[in-house]
C-alpha cells in the first residue's frame, strides 16, 4: 500500500519540507506528492485549511485512510525546520495509547487544583481549526460564554486565539479552562488546572466533555500515562527520517 504524503500548495515550502522527511523514513511505503492524492489512496496531509478542505471531505465520506500533521503538543515546530510535529489518524484527536515510553519529554506537573474561588478561563479557538471535518468554530465561540454563564457566576476571562499575554498569567487563578480542542488545555492539565473541552481536544481524556461538571470539574488520575501517550504521537523532521513516525502510519 502506498501512502501518499500531499505536499499543500498553498505552503509549498513548509509542507514539502515535511513530507519530505516523512518519505525518507518511509521504507518504499510512501510517495510525495503535489495536491490532491488519488482517489481512495490513503493520504498525509497538514493543517486544517487549503489542502485539506478539499480532500478530507471526500476522505471520510468514502473511508479512505487518512493522517493529519500538525503542530506537537509540547515544543511545536509550528511550521520550521525545528521543533515538534504531532501525527494524529482521521482526525484531529490523538489516540490514548497504553505503555507509552515516559522518558520521551517528561514535563513536571503542578497538582490539580482543589475547587476555590478563581476565574473560569475561556480560550477561544482559531476560527479555521476543524474546519476540513465540518466543524465550525465561530459558531462554537458565539454562544459558549452564554453556555457557560448558565452553569457559573464565577468570572469569566475571555482569551482570544493568538492572544500575546502569557498563558501562565491567565492560568494564575483560574478554577476551570473551557475550550473545544486548543492546546490550551494541555498547558492547564500540567499547570493542574481542571478543563472542560469538546470530544476532540487531545486533552479529553485528563477533564470533563461537558459544562454541567464547572462547579466541580474532574480530575482523572494518570496524567503521566496521558502525556507520555501524547508525546509518542508528534516527532521532529530528524526522528521523521530515521523512520520513527513510521509505526504511526502502518497501524
Amino acid at each position: 500500500m502506498t501512502i501518499w504524503l500531499c505536499v499543500t500548495p498553498e505552503r509549498r515550502e513548509k509542507t514539502r519540507r515535511i513530507m519530505a522527511a516523512l518519505h525518507a523514513g518511509g521504507r518504499g511505503e510512501t510517495r510525495i506528492h503535489e495536491g490532491s492524492p488519488p482517489p481512495g489512496e490513503p493520504f498525509v496531509v497538514w493543517g486544517h485549511l487549503w489542502l485539506s478542505e478539499r480532500i478530507v471531505p471526500r476522505a471520510i465520506a468514502d473511508g479512505t485512510p487518512w493522517w493529519l500533521i500538525d503542530n506537537g503538543y509540547h515544543l511545536p515546530a509550528n511550521g520550521e525546520a525545528t521543533g515538534y510535529y504531532a501525527i494524529t489518524s482521521g482526525g484531529m484527536t490523538p489516540a490514548l495509547l497504553a505503555d507509552s515510553d515516559r522518558n520521551r519529554l517528561p514535563v513536571p506537573m503542578a497538582p490539580w487544583r482543589e475547587p476555590g474561588a478563581g476565574h473560569v478561563l475561556l480560550a477561544l479557538p482559531g476560527a479555521g481549526a476543524g474546519q476540513m471535518m465540518g466543524m465550525d468554530m465561530a459558531a462554537w465561540s458565539r454562544t459558549i460564554e452564554k453556555r457557560i454563564r448558565r452553569q457559573t457566576d464565577r468570572p469569566i476571562v475571555i482569551r482570544e486565539k493568538g492572544c500575546k499575554r502569557p498563558l501562565c498569567h491567565d492560568l494564575a487563578g483560574a478554577h476551570v479552562l473551557v475550550t473545544h480542542s486548543s492546546k490550551a488545555a494541555i498547558a492547564a492539565v500540567l499547570a493542574g488546572v481542571p478543563v472542560i473541552v469538546e470530544p476532540t481536544s487531545a486533552a479529553a481524556p485528563m477533564g470533563s466533555t461537558k459544562l454541567a461538571d464547572i462547579e466541580r470539574p474532574k480530575r482523572p488520575d494518570g496524567r503521566e500515562a496521558w502525556w507520555a501517550s501524547l508525546m509518542a504521537q508528534q516527532f521532529t523532521l530528524a526522528e521523521m527520517r530515521a523512520g520513527a513516525a513510521l509505526p504511526m502510519l502502518q497501524g
